[in-house]
């Protein structure tokens, strides 16, 4: 049986898996970053990249599963419980905002990096 109302559990659920999907540029951007950075295999790069790919997961496929759950079995909560999940999800975006913004951040100065870099290569070649 699917039945879904709309309660604090649904619009937190709804919340979180918009959220993931905002979240899920941010993750693979941050991926190919680290790999296109370094031109070794290091261990250290490896653990990053493994460590970067479970965070895309879990910001990715988790938070919409969770969602998910939310918005179609938040019904079933009473409020109390209900007021614990709307606290639970605005810690959860409050804690990854800040992790986004900073990948966010460091995308455009990466960017801006590599438009100055090829501009003094244009200069170098005229």
């Amino acid at each position: 049986m699917v039945n879904a109302s709309l309660n604090w559990a649904s619009i937190c659920g709804v919340t979180i898996a918009i959220w993931s999907l905002l979240a899920f540029p941010a993750s693979i951007a941050q991926i190919i970053f680290l790999l296109q950075r370094r031109a070794d295999y290091s261990t250290r790069l490896i653990i990053s990249t493994a460590w970067r790919i479970i965070i895309f997961a879990a910001r990715s496929f988790g938070g919409l599963l969770v969602g998910g759950i939310l918005f179609f079995q938040g019904w079933r909560l009473d409020p109390i419980l209900q007021f614990g999940v709307f606290l639970l999800a605005a810690g959860v975006i409050a804690e990854s905002a800040n992790s986004i913004i900073g990948d966010w951040t460091d995308w455009k100065k990466r960017e801006a990096l590599n438009h100055m870099k090829s501009i003094k290569q244009v200069k170098i070649e005229h």
